[in-house]
C-alpha cells in the first residue's frame, strides 16, 4: 500500500512539474543587459544624502560647500583628479580592494541606489559601485577621519 501511494505522489509530482514548466516556457524571460567597462553611468549622490552621511560620520561643513581638501565638482566633493589611489570614478576596483558595507542605520537615511548598484566604503570614501562590474559611479569622498 505504502508503495503504491509513494508511485502515485511521483506520478503526480512529475505532471504537475511538466504543468509548470510548460506555463513558464510561455513567459517572456528578460534579456541581461551589461554596459561595456569603459562606460561609466552619469549618477549623483543627492545633497540630502550627501548631508545625510557627513552627519553620520560628524563632519561639519557648510551648506554647499566642501570639507578642507576636497574640490567642488560637478558631481560633488571630490580630492583633485577624481579619485583616490584605490578608485576614481567611471573606472572599475581591482578585484584585491575591499569594499566595506555601510552601517545599516546610516543605509536607513539614504535614498536607495539604483537598480544594479550599491553603496559601499573604502577606507575615508562613499561610493556607489556597479555590482557586477564594481565600477565606480559616484562618490562622497572624505567622511572619516
Amino acid at each position: 500500500m505504502r508503495a503504491r501511494f509513494i508511485a502515485f505522489a511521483c506520478v503526480v509530482g512529475l505532471a504537475l512539474a511538466a504543468i509548470v514548466r510548460e506555463e513558464r516556457a510561455d513567459v517572456p524571460r528578460p534579456v541581461a543587459t551589461t554596459r561595456p567597462p569603459s562606460v561609466a553611468p552619469r549618477l549623483t549622490i543627492s545633497q540630502r544624502d550627501r548631508d545625510a552621511v557627513y552627519s553620520y560620520y560628524g563632519i561639519d561643513h557648510a551648506a554647499g560647500d566642501c570639507p578642507p581638501g576636497l574640490s567642488k565638482e560637478s558631481y560633488g566633493c571630490l580630492p583633485a583628479g577624481g579619485g583616490r589611489g584605490s578608485w576614481a570614478i567611471g573606472k572599475p576596483l581591482a578585484r584585491d580592494v575591499f569594499v566595506y558595507p555601510l552601517p545599516a542605520v546610516l543605509l536607513g537615511q539614504l535614498s536607495p541606489p539604483p537598480n544594479g548598484y550599491q553603496y559601499g566604503r573604502i577606507g575615508n570614501d562613499v561610493l556607489i559601485l556597479a555590482n557586477d562590474s564594481r565600477m565606480v559611479a559616484a562618490a562622497v569622498a572624505g567622511v572619516g577621519g
